[in-house]
């Protein structure tokens, strides 16, 4: 996944609070469809906190430990090496005794004793390759010294990590001598994020988390908070006093916003009359086949509404206004008008520069009624 760097205003300055990780795919291949993208905050929140935990003093002595009994077993594995090569060692010379003791008039059995002595050594030449090899490989074992000073230090890491002095380069530097790779699933349906750590050494950890969202369907308990919402308003109630009762109770709004106000719950009541029986007849307008409110058309496709009101404005979809002051937007789409904006939307806005394809901004002709 890449790094995207997100912010409202040229003047305003770029921090980790801006951090997006998009699929690779996405800017690689012009106008794919984007895999999946989240929001970098929890993502590094998450990060850190198990960096932090790894660097607790507590599991630097057990790493300690560890990587004492690792060094245990290496000098066994060496050992090991060392009688190899002994073995080894032993079978050239005694190869070339052999060969040294034989009467020279005996030229076959010169000839095998001196090919065996060359077999011998070469064994054992390959041998001594293998065992630097084997050494070069190895890490370098801490000294007394060195682990006393990684305890020392241990005790004040945090401080350190979130000391003015410390830059993001030396973060990034630890998390890359710690962690080797960082596998994340983010569904485009769900609030939940599936993230595996893989740590230097081998070990694998899974976790769950959850992220801020940009639409209520993609929290796990929206159904839920439509019933509520809806039982509460049957019962007369304002839509201040429902936001109160969702709060209470622990429900919260996407895009994280701590707490729902009556301005959300009326929107949600609102939407609720629209997808519900009455959603054909609103407002005194009646919609005809392939009409869409622009609201659930956004929802439907799931494309921001200010960016259907700019095709609206530049004629890119068959539209038309209620009457009236601030009057509703219904736009015309049957199934191929739908997937030619999808499509459409799936162009970057990164790119501009680049013509878009004129069969996309080109509604088809909308049959007579």
């Amino acid at each position: 996944m890449l790094v995207q760097y997100a912010r409202h205003s040229a003047r305003e300055e770029v921090t980790d609070a801006h951090v997006h990780y998009v699929c690779r795919r996405h800017a690689v291949d012009y106008g794919a469809a984007q895999c999946q993208h989240l929001a970098g905050r929890v993502l590094d929140a998450f990060g850190t906190e198990r960096v932090l935990q790894v660097l607790e003093p507590a599991s630097l002595e057990l790493s300690l430990t560890a990587a004492g009994q690792i060094e245990q077993e290496r000098r066994q594995l060496d050992r090991h090496w060392q009688q190899r090569l002994e073995r080894a060692q032993y079978a050239a010379d005694r190869a070339a005794r052999q060969y040294q003791a034989v009467e020279p008039e005996n030229r076959l059995v010169a000839r095998e004793l001196e090919r065996q002595w060359e077999q011998h050594l070469s064994a054992f030449q390959q041998l001594q390759e293998e065992y630097t090899r084997f050494r070069a490989q190895q890490p370098s074992s801490l000294t007394e010294a060195q682990r006393q000073t990684i305890r020392s230090l241990s005790s004040s890491i945090r401080t350190l990590w979130h000391a003015p002095g410390t830059s993001p380069a030396d973060r990034k530097t630890i998390v890359r001598h710690l962690l080797e790779r960082v596998t994340v699933t983010a569904p485009a349906d769900t609030q939940c994020l599936e993230v595996t750590l893989q740590w230097a050494g081998g070990f694998v950890s899974e976790s769950r988390l959850l992220r801020p969202v940009a639409r209520y369907e993609q929290r796990d308990n929206y159904d839920a908070l439509v019933t509520r919402m809806v039982e509460w308003h049957g019962q007369q109630q304002t839509c201040a006093q429902i936001a109160a009762q969702l709060n209470q109770e622990g429900y919260r709004p996407p895009k994280g916003r701590p707490t729902f106000s009556a301005g959300m719950v009326q929107q949600l009541l609102s939407r609720q009359v629209r997808t519900g029986p009455r959603a054909r007849t609103w407002e005194g307008s009646s919609l005809t086949d392939n009409e869409w409110w622009i609201s659930d058309l956004s929802r439907h496709l799931q494309i921001p509404k200010p960016t259907l009101h700019l095709w609206v404005y530049r004629g890119w979809v068959h539209a038309r206004q209620l009457p009236g002051r601030q009057g509703a937007w219904i736009v015309w789409a049957d199934a191929e008008e739908l997937d030619r904006l999808r499509r459409l939307h799936r162009c970057p806005r990164t790119w501009r520069h680049q013509p878009q394809e004129p069969e996309l901004t080109r509604p088809k002709p909308r049959p007579e009624p």
